[in-house]
């Protein structure tokens, strides 16, 4: 969890910063940050054995409802 919170401040800072990948030099890059903010994710599902894709679809049609919009996962 704290690898994780530490990416999300990284990512907060490249934001910040509008740091973006160069000539695939994705080194500091926004682009960079938002994969280790999904890798430290991804971990932490994984150790609580959670279905992320599962979470992702249940959590759509909350927000669809909640917000009164069309669930982007159906048709």
């Amino acid at each position: 969890m704290y690898k994780l919170m530490e990416e999300v401040g990284e990512l907060a800072k490249s934001v910040r910063k509008d740091e973006r990948m160069i000539n695939n030099n994705i080194k500091g890059s926004v682009e960079e940050e938002l994969v280790d903010v999904v890798y430290y994710t991804v971990c932490l599902a994984n150790i609580y054995d959670i279905d992320l894709e599962k979470c992702l679809y249940l959590k759509e049609e909350l927000n669809a409802k909640k917000y009164g919009r069309n669930n982007m996962y159906k048709d």
